[in-house]
């Protein structure tokens, strides 16, 4: 049955099953899986029309979840819907019905669009109210509702992205610049953000931002952060370790997870030799860091775009596609100058030569 005055109880009872699933998966920087543990759905927007089951969003690392994981939740009562269609989405039901569980690969779209969505719901009444008058019209069928859902969703998904980029604007990014405000090294903004700030306008939903720091400098960053109240992980194969003072992080690690009270900083190790940014993945193509490194009217450094457009052209190449790289390519194309156009053509000729970004780079 369908109802709105429930959201008190149900927050309650989220907030303690929130606290099993994190004693039987374990948080990221304990050791665990879990990056993060959210409240999603109808039944976390107060004032909204929902069935009393509570969707729980849980952003996990390494994804899919693997065996023992499985059987933690399994202990919990929790079994696998194996037809729940994508791999990019795990999906678990508890025995009671009372709570469903949706685990998404840290940093997928599905897990950025379970939070604007619901952000968007707490925040916009109207378009609250119109998705709970409309849900109660399709209620009684549920083959209706089902397609009903299925059209609706990644509308209100569009509109809810719409929203963010005009709530956020770069808030995101000048809380990371003022977090990295006294730092002394060298560091950037990069990925999507730096394609952003580039253009002087926010194109997209971004989960979290991007920073280049210098190779070199890594002990100092470390310092720098923890002294700000950060814990520190980097990625090693398919799992994340901490990462102890005075460990130096050599090939091929080159990524430090930094997060703090639910806040998430990527940290992107790059070698800097003699005024020159090297190419993590071919160090034969360079670019002098003068070319390299651009910076807003408030002083905030970022990575030139067609430095951050060669890192993303290896997932739009036929062998991991994001649409978001392909978006931000897109996004920036028209806007390169014609120097910046040539660079990035040219590493890709001697790095990827089938890349179809070539020939639009002619």
């Amino acid at each position: 049955m369908l109802t709105s005055d429930r959201y008190e109880f149900w927050q309650e009872q989220y907030t303690q099953e929130r606290a099993r699933l994190l004693a039987a998966l374990g948080d990221l920087t304990a050791g665990g899986v879990l990056e993060q543990v959210q409240h999603i759905g109808a039944t976390s927007v107060p004032g909204m029309l929902a069935a009393p089951c509570i969707d729980v969003g849980l952003s996990v690392w390494p994804f899919p979840l693997l065996a023992p994981q499985q059987r933690a939740l399994q202990q919990l009562g929790y079994e696998l819907i194996t037809d729940a269609g994508t791999t990019t989405e795990q999906r678990f039901r508890h025995a009671s019905d009372a709570f469903q569980l949706f685990a998404a690969e840290s940093g997928d779209d599905r897990w950025t669009n379970y939070l604007v969505l619901r952000d968007y719901w707490r925040t916009v009444e109207s378009a609250r109210q119109l998705f709970s008058t409309q849900k109660e019209r399709q209620a009684a069928d549920s083959t209706a509702y089902s397609q009903w859902k299925a059209q609706v969703l990644p509308q209100m998904v569009q509109a809810a992205h719409a929203w963010w980029i005009s709530r956020q604007s770069f808030e995101p990014v000048e809380v990371v610049a003022a977090e990295l405000k006294d730092y002394a090294c060298f560091w950037a903004v990069s990925s999507g953000w730096a394609v952003d700030l580039y253009l002087g306008r926010v194109t997209r939903v971004h989960r979290d931002v991007d920073v280049a720091v210098s190779r070199s400098e890594q002990l100092a960053l470390h310092q720098h952060l923890t002294n700000r109240g950060w814990k520190l992980l980097t990625p090693f194969e398919s799992k994340l370790e901490p990462w102890p003072a005075h460990m130096l992080l050599e090939l091929p690690r080159h990524q430090v997870l930094a997060l703090r009270d639910g806040t998430f900083m990527d940290c992107l190790l790059s070698d800097l030799t003699n005024g020159l940014w090297h190419y993590r993945r071919d160090p034969a193509v360079v670019r002098q860091l003068d070319r390299a490194v651009l910076s807003t009217a408030q002083g905030i450094p970022f990575l030139a775009p067609e430095l951050v457009l060669l890192f993303k052209s290896k997932n739009t190449s036929n062998q991991k596609e994001r649409s978001q790289d392909q978006f931000d390519f897109e996004a920036a194309f028209a806007h390169l100058e014609p120097e910046r156009r040539a660079w990035l053509r040219w590493a890709l000729l001697a790095t990827n030569p089938e890349h179809p970004w070539i020939e639009q780079l002619t």
